[in-house]
C-alpha cells in the first residue's frame, strides 16, 4: 500500500484556490502596465505642452521681428524717401516760381505737372509709411490709431467706416495694441476686398479683463464652409493667420457670416497684469482727433 503524499508536498489550495491567485496575478500585471502606460502618456503629454509653450514664443518671435521691421521700413520711408520727395517738391516750386517770375508759361505748366506728380507721390509713400507702422500707434495709443485706421480706409472706398471704442486713454502694451491694429486692419481690408458693403462698424470694448473686438459690414456675406474651398486660399490664409496670432495671445477669433446677411468677425483677448501700461499723457482720444 502506497504511503499518501504529506501535505506539505501536495499543490497548495484547491483548484478555485489557485484560479483566484492566477487571476489576482494577472490583474497586477494588467494594473502595472496600465501604471506604465498612464506615465508614458504623461510624460508625452508634458512634452507636447513645453514644445506647444516653445513654439508660441518662436511664433510670438518671429511676429515681433515682423513688426520691428515694418517699423524700420516705415521710417526709411517717412525719413529718407519722403524726406527726398519734400526736398524735390520745395525745389520744384522754387523753379516753377522762377518761371513765371520770367513768363515763361510753358515752361511753368510742366513744372506744375511734375511738382503735382511729385506731391502725389510723397502723400502716397507717407500714407504706406503710415500703413506699414503707424506712428500714432506707438505715441497715441490703441484708439486714436484705429480711428485714423477706419478714417484713412473710408476715404479710399465707398465704404462708411463707423468706429467706437470704450477703451479711451488706456493704454496697453504694444504687443497686444499691435495684435488688434492688425486684425481690424486685416479684417476691414478683407470687407473693402470682397464683401461689396456700403456700411462697416469697428467696436472696441473692454469687460474686466477681457477685451474684445468686432468689426462687421452689411455686405454680401457668404458661407464660411467655402474657405476650404482651394479657389478661396487667399482667403482662408487670411482667417487663419487671424486666428493663429489670436491665439498667440491667449485669445480667439470667431467668423460669423451667410450668403446675404453680411460678416462679423470677433476677436476676445485676455488682457493680463502685465498687459497694462499707464495712460499715455496728453493722448487726445477723442473719436475723429488727429
Amino acid at each position: 500500500m502506497d504511503n499518501p503524499v504529506p501535505p506539505h508536498q501536495q499543490s497548495a489550495g484547491t483548484p478555485e484556490q489557485r484560479l483566484d491567485a492566477a487571476s489576482e496575478d494577472y490583474r497586477e500585471a494588467v494594473l502595472r502596465q496600465v501604471r506604465a502606460l498612464t506615465e508614458d502618456n504623461q510624460r508625452l503629454f508634458q512634452a507636447a505642452l513645453r514644445s506647444e509653450k516653445r513654439f508660441r514664443m518662436l511664433a510670438k518671435a518671429v511676429w515681433k521681428i515682423q513688426e520691428d521691421e515694418r517699423r524700420r521700413l516705415a521710417r526709411e520711408l517717412h525719413d529718407g524717401i519722403g524726406q527726398t520727395l519734400t526736398a524735390l517738391a520745395n525745389h520744384l516750386q522754387r523753379i516753377a516760381d522762377d518761371a513765371h517770375a520770367h513768363e515763361n508759361v510753358g515752361l511753368a505748366s510742366r513744372l506744375g505737372d511734375a511738382l503735382d506728380i511729385t506731391r502725389s507721390a510723397l502723400h502716397d509713400t507717407r500714407e504706406l509709411s503710415r500703413l506699414l507702422r503707424p506712428t500714432l500707434l506707438d505715441d497715441l495709443g490703441l484708439e486714436v490709431a484705429l480711428q485714423w485706421l477706419t478714417r484713412t480706409l473710408a476715404e479710399r472706398c465707398a465704404i462708411a467706416i463707423e468706429c467706437s471704442s470704450t477703451v479711451g486713454e488706456q493704454r496697453l502694451t504694444p504687443d497686444l495694441e499691435t495684435l488688434v491694429f492688425r486684425i481690424t486692419q486685416e479684417a476691414l481690408t478683407n470687407v473693402i476686398r470682397h464683401s461689396g458693403a456700403s456700411e462697416a462698424q469697428v467696436r472696441l470694448t473692454r469687460i474686466g479683463n477681457l477685451l474684445r473686438l468686432q468689426v462687421s459690414d452689411d455686405g454680401r456675406g457668404f458661407d464660411p464652409g467655402e474657405l476650404n474651398n482651394p479657389d478661396k486660399l487667399g482667403d482662408s490664409v487670411g482667417v487663419r493667420g487671424m486666428r493663429d496670432r489670436a491665439e498667440l495671445f491667449g485669445g480667439r477669433l470667431e467668423l460669423k457670416s451667410a450668403p446675404g446677411e453680411g460678416t462679423r468677425v470677433t476677436l476676445v483677448v485676455p488682457v493680463e497684469a502685465g498687459d497694462d501700461i499707464s495712460a499715455a499723457p496728453g493722448a487726445a482720444t477723442k473719436p475723429g482727433g488727429l
